[in-house]
Parts: C-alpha cells; sequence; structure tokens
C-alpha cells in the first residue's frame, strides 16, 4: 500500500498472511482507510453493481467517517453511494440518537452527508432489548445471505478494543465458547451480555465477521498497542484476545494503525 501523504511515515508488510500498513498519527489512519475503503467499493460495485460494506463504532472511525462524507476531499465523489448497503458489526442498547449509539456516530458523521437510500441502511435496532434485537439483525443478514453470491460482506471495518476485543465479542465470551477454531455458533447476529462493563449490547458473531471478501482494522493510539500486538504477533489465546479470531481470515485482513498502536509489535516506526 503506498505512502498517503508526504506527512506519513508510513510501511506495509506481511505478518501472518495479514497486511499491515502502520502510518504516523491517527488523522493519517483515517486518511488511509479512507482511500482503501473507497478502492474496495469501487471494485465490488464495478464487479457487482453494489457494495455491502459494514462499519464499526467506538472513538476509532469518527475522523475516518468525515473524510468519506466530506465534499471537500476526493473520497465522496467517487463512491457511488446509491450503490451501497450498509451493516453494523455491533450497537449498545440503546436509541439510534443517544450519544453512544454506533449508528448515531455514523449518521452525524458520515450518512447525513451523503445519499444513501434508507432502504439499504440496515442498522441494529438498539432501542429494543438486546436479544429482540439480536434476533432481528440475524434474520436481516440471513436474508442478505440468501440473495448473494460469495461474502455477505465485500467490507468489513472494525476497531479493536485495549482488551482486544472486535464488534461486542469482549473476552471470555459466550460466542467464543472454548472454540479456537470456526464455526463459533450457527447465527450471524445475537444479543450478548457483557459482564466486565454490566451492559448488553448486540453483535455480530464470528461467523459473519469472517464471512467478509476483505476486513480493515483501524487502530489509534497507545491504549490499544498491547491489544493490537496481541492480535496479531501473541501466542494464541482467542477467548483473551478476541481480535485473534482475525487471523482465520489470512490476507483477507488489512490493519491500517498509527505509530502509538504500533508501538509494541517488532520493528515498528517511531511516532
Amino acid at each position: 500500500m503506498g505512502t498517503v501523504g508526504s506527512r506519513c511515515a508510513d510501511r506495509a508488510r506481511r505478518t501472518r498472511m495479514a497486511r499491515l500498513t502502520v502510518v504516523a498519527d491517527k488523522n493519517a489512519m483515517s486518511e488511509a482507510a479512507a482511500e482503501r475503503t473507497t478502492s474496495l467499493i469501487e471494485s465490488a460495485i464495478a464487479e457487482r453493481g453494489l457494495a455491502a460494506v459494514s462499519l464499526t463504532g467506538g472513538d476509532t472511525p469518527d475522523l475516518l467517517y468525515q473524510f468519506l462524507g466530506d465534499p471537500t476531499r476526493r473520497w465522496r465523489a467517487r463512491i457511488e453511494w446509491q450503490r451501497l448497503h450498509l451493516f453494523w458489526g455491533d450497537e449498545r442498547e440503546v436509541p439510534p440518537d443517544h450519544p453512544e449509539s454506533n449508528y448515531g456516530l455514523a449518521r452525524r458523521t458520515l450518512l447525513q452527508h451523503v445519499d444513501v437510500p434508507e432502504t439499504q441502511i440496515h442498522r441494529m435496532r438498539g432501542e429494543l432489548p438486546a436479544s429482540d434485537a439480536g434476533r432481528l439483525y440475524d434474520a436481516v443478514l440471513r436474508a442478505r445471505r440468501d440473495q448473494t453470491v460469495g461474502p455477505l460482506f465485500d467490507v468489513m471495518l472494525l476497531g479493536i478494543g485495549s482488551n482486544a476485543h472486535i464488534a461486542s465479542i469482549f473476552p471470555e465470551s459466550p460466542l467464543l465458547a472454548g472454540r479456537q477454531v470456526p464455526p463459533y455458533t450457527s447465527r450471524l447476529a445475537t444479543g450478548v451480555a457483557v459482564p466486565e462493563i454490566s451492559q448488553w449490547r448486540i453483535t455480530m458473531t464470528p461467523q459473519a465477521i469472517l464471512d467478509s471478501a476483505n476486513i480493515i482494522m483501524i487502530a489509534s493510539g497507545a491504549s490499544k498497542a498491547d491489544a493490537v500486538s496481541a492480535a496479531i504477533e501473541g501466542s494464541i489465546d482467542v477467548e483473551r484476545f478476541p481480535a485473534q479470531l482475525l487471523r482465520e481470515a489470512g490476507d483477507r485482513v488489512e490493519w491500517i494503525i498509527d505509530a502509538a498502536a504500533a508501538a509494541r509489535l517488532p520493528a515498528a516506526p517511531p511516532a
């Protein structure tokens, strides 16, 4: 992957088959992720006439979404927004206008600035009990699978927590259930309790996440360094480090991270 702007001190290498690009800071990470996401969307639309993209939440993708929706930047004009189907990897048990809603984040930073048909925005119903919302989203994803030849998603965007969780698959999650190889569960989405934060969440399962043509992992900041290292280089312990399940996807995974998040990796570039 090439350099994104003269400001970026980035590099790309392969690690355990996944691709890794390290850039200077969160701004550069967001630019690199915007470029890669746009390119993959363009390819999917050229091949099949539409693209299915799963969005992530948390505090990492805000700049990425702003860049994609910014009319002064190159990415917005390259994407045929009316040909997108948007999904979410997980959601909190909150209404869509709640400040902590993953859908709400995407709505504020991206969706209100682009023209994706509402019928093609497939949000998780966080205003419902998580168990009910999970069943509904499982049905949404199964309907998509029935209509799709090939992977469920063209692009899966994911962040990583400081404890190496992805989506709402936290350490010791029942979705991992002592298994270190797929399939983890027959469901594609479900409600799940997260005792360590005393919350219920709605999440895609490992089976759904891994059913992606391309997985883009983004991470920024020193607080993510240990989790990134464990996910990419650590000894396998998927129940402790859920992000390790992405190793099953091999070179379909691309990590785009900043120098602070890469600090625990071998030969990481200086911040």
